[in-house]
């Protein structure tokens, strides 16, 4: 078995695959960074350029695959997607991110077909029209467990004055169901309302440190999970003040148009897939540039 190592010229070894399969989502939720890329266009991937995504797990050091959208249920062809990433022998961890509004119909699909686990969007406790909620998804997220497409991780991008009051009920609720909460900082990619919504999380992790009863570093990232008295594990989501974030980054995107992009962050270096993938993977790697260092934009 083939396992070369891919490492940017930072030292870091990619070992995870996003992959975007479809542009269209079934919301429209103001700080969604689409995946880091923008496009006005209907995009979706075949399922013939998902299998062209096999040649790559099978020569290097690739174990793990994220699925991605917009809304990756939104994909006609979904079920085939994650059979097709889920017979391949190297991959350890298969999951996605959703936002859980289609699970009822595919959860036990999804299963079947291979996938391990599910990342639900939901940032809301109460009824709030404007944000994804518990009251919209609490039935699907049962489902997901009693399928057993766990550990369910649910993120919560924390949003001022909107859901700020709303951790304290999410930690317990999360506890309660045995699955994790992660608290993800907003992102800047619309100053205006970067500059009306962000929300430091710095004074929450440091009460978190405070009250864990145990606390686990990740490898992706150097993200911090705490575990709580109560039980409930809540991981902070927080880039641009983890000054580990981006040097620890395992992760290279493909696009709903089956680009390679080679940081979240930025669409000026994306690498169209061509007939040698190979070639476009390397071009991709040598372009893997750390965007905040030390909690700073470099790229500024």
């Amino acid at each position: 078995m083939i396992n070369i190592k891919l490492i940017d010229k930072y030292n870091r070894e990619i070992t995870r695959l996003r992959v975007s399969v479809i542009s269209s989502c079934n919301l429209n939720c103001p700080y969604c960074h689409n995946e880091g890329f923008s496009s006005h266009n209907s995009n979706k991937l075949t399922l013939d350029q998902i299998k062209k995504l096999l040649s790559i797990i099978d020569k290097y050091s690739i174990s793990s695959v994220k699925i991605t959208g917009g809304e990756p249920l939104l994909h006609p062809q979904i079920v085939d997607i994650v059979k097709i990433f889920s017979s391949h022998h190297k991959i350890r961890d298969l999951s996605m991110t959703t936002n859980g509004l289609l699970l009822e119909k595919y959860a036990q699909k999804l299963k079947n077909a291979g996938l391990n686990r599910v990342n639900i969007s939901c940032d809301s406790y109460h009824y709030n029209p404007s944000y994804k909620s518990l009251k919209s998804i609490a039935k699907q997220i049962t489902i997901a467990l009693e399928v057993g497409l766990t550990p369910i991780k649910l993120n919560m991008v924390l949003l001022k004055g909107i859901n700020e009051n709303e951790i304290e009920p999410m930690i317990n609720f999360t506890a309660e169901k045995g699955i994790t909460l992660q608290i993800i900082e907003l992102i800047d990619l619309d100053k205006e309302y970067f500059n009306k919504f962000h929300v430091s999380l710095e004074n929450l992790a440091s009460k978190l440190e405070n009250e864990a009863v145990e606390i686990r570093i990740r490898e992706l990232h150097q993200r911090k999970q705490y575990t709580l008295p109560n039980g409930a594990k809540v991981e902070i989501v927080n880039p641009v003040h983890n000054t580990n974030f981006c040097m620890n980054c395992k992760t290279l995107r493909v696009t709903n148009d089956f680009q390679f992009q080679p940081c979240l962050y930025r669409i000026d270096n994306l690498v169209p897939i061509g007939e040698d993938i190979d070639k476009s993977l390397k071009e991709a790697i040598e372009r893997r540039r750390p965007f905040f260092v030390k909690g700073k934009n470099i790229h500024d």
